[in-house]
């Protein structure tokens, strides 16, 4: 580990952690310890703090062929981020429920809701609510896929897209307790910039 960050060797987009700025123009992807807490995507403009103590942050863009999911920002516990570099899901495992942010377009600039139920990216999209998050009004919803899903979207000011902050849950054990505590720091931290 030096200076707060250790970098597992994985392909990634440009993004800084708190002060530590570390950048690539290679496509690929990283799994990070920052010292800060902090997450920040320059080129999708938002940011949001996590706890570096419990967390660990996992960053990729997605592949050209996809024409509406263009970021996730996957958080894992650090026992679950070792298990992914040490391969144990490789095969066809699936990963564990945990907390992702995706950014996906909005090139119609659809409203949120309409946007949602168009979007054919959440199974079974059930209970919605209003709710607001980093200032702005924001929709949370429940999917039911593999896991329990909770979401919230909300648009982007600054560019119109839409940032949607997912607590995955398998409905018992410790893992979820501690999901939902990084998937609350993140509602309460998230800010556009």
């Amino acid at each position: 580990m030096m200076a707060g960050i250790m970098i597992a060797s994985y392909p990634v987009q440009s993004f800084s952690a708190g002060n530590t700025n570390i950048s690539s123009t290679i496509s690929t992807k990283k799994l990070a310890y920052h010292s800060q807490g902090t997450y920040k995507s320059d080129r999708f403009r938002f940011q949001f703090n996590y706890s570096p103590k419990d967390f660990v942050v996992n960053y990729q863009t997605s592949r050209r062929s996809s024409d509406v999911n263009l970021a996730t920002v996957d958080i894992w516990t650090k026992q679950h981020a070792q298990r992914i570099k040490a391969g144990v899901y490789e095969g066809g495992t699936e990963y564990p429920a945990n907390v992702q942010v995706n950014v996906y377009k909005n090139s119609q600039r659809f409203p949120l809701l309409t946007w949602i139920q168009q979007s054919q990216q959440f199974p079974a999209d059930r209970q919605f609510k209003t709710v607001k998050i980093a200032g702005r009004n924001a929709i949370q919803f429940q999917a039911s896929g593999l896991y329990e899903n909770t979401h919230i979207a909300v648009i982007n000011p600054k560019n119109s897209q839409i940032i949607i902050v997912t607590l995955s849950q398998i409905g018992s054990g410790n893992n979820d307790a501690i999901y939902r505590k990084a998937y609350e720091q993140v509602l309460k931290s998230l800010k556009f910039i």
